[in-house]
């Protein structure tokens, strides 16, 4: 069953991946699962989308050209706090992850992406968002 079957809404999800086969990947496969999928290829990429649209959670890439994932991160958090990212990066760079975590990420996944795991993490964490996206932080 897809998640928009259950929550009766496709929830919208930036991917900001900059090896393009990942991110086809990854955009494959949120879609199959009845994501709504945007793509970015680097973080200033996926900063400026968010300025012009609302999505309902990011997965995005910690080491990346131009912008990387936790500047993104930390901009994400200052700019738009309430939407969940998830991390993702190779085991090598796990403390980054973790750093990741520290700087407000929900999760992170590592590569090479077990493709059930990242439906489990993504369909849990960006659907317990839906509706948030409105809420004041203060």
């Amino acid at each position: 069953m897809k998640l928009n079957e259950v929550l009766d809404v496709a929830l919208s999800i930036l991917v900001v991946e900059d090896e393009e086969d990942i991110s086809l990947m990854l955009q494959d496969r949120l879609m199959f699962l009845g994501f709504y999928v945007t793509v970015a290829g680097n973080g200033a990429e996926g900063v400026a989308i968010l300025e012009r649209m609302a999505v309902d959670g990011i997965l995005m890439d910690i080491q990346m050209p131009v912008m990387d994932g936790l500047t993104m991160l930390k901009q994400v958090k200052e700019q738009f706090p309430n939407i969940p990212v998830i991390a993702m990066s190779a085991e090598l760079n796990k403390n980054k992850l973790i750093q990741a975590i520290e700087l407000g990420a929900k999760d992170y996944v590592l590569k090479p992406i077990d493709a059930d795991l990242l439906a489990k993490k993504c369909s849990l964490i960006f659907s317990s968002y839906v509706g948030q996206e409105q809420l004041d932080p203060s």
